[in-house]
């Protein structure tokens, strides 16, 4: 658990590097510009990737399909996040876009129907709240 930990705060560290540059680039070049670049810039990691990763066979079912609207979905909710830090403070479009995995665990528990604790709801609970302020 100790090293996940630490690959977490990596995570956190790197997201929050990545919004606060994508703030300041995006500033000194326009929307427009930024978008070209980061996407330029993730097409190039992309296939760097898929050749990587590429699978012996290729298929087709539900676990693809749900990978595909996932990637939709993100992308979709990015550009979103892109275009309102251009008019908003990233310190709070990025506070409150960061309650997220709040849908990811209430979608988890309806449809998986995965289980949580008691600290974990109140966390839960506390993070809405969190957002609630963050809109004020």
């Amino acid at each position: 658990m100790r090293g996940t930990i630490w690959i977490c705060i990596g995570v956190i560290v790197l997201w929050g590097l990545w919004a606060f540059l994508f703030k300041v680039g995006s500033q000194q070049t326009g929307i427009k510009n930024a978008l070209f670049y980061t996407y330029l810039t993730g097409v190039v990691i992309s296939i760097l990737i898929a050749l990587y990763t590429i699978p012996k066979t290729l298929e087709f079912n539900g676990g693809v399909v749900a990978i595909v609207v996932a990637t939709l979905a993100g992308f979709a909710g990015t550009l979103l996040w892109y275009f309102v830090l251009q008019k908003s403070e990233a310190s709070i479009v990025t506070s409150f876009t960061a309650l997220y995995p709040v849908v990811t665990v209430m979608l988890s528990i309806l449809f998986l129907k995965e289980k949580i604790s008691l600290p974990n709801a109140a966390g839960i609970a506390l993070a809405i709240l969190a957002g609630i302020l963050l809109s004020i």
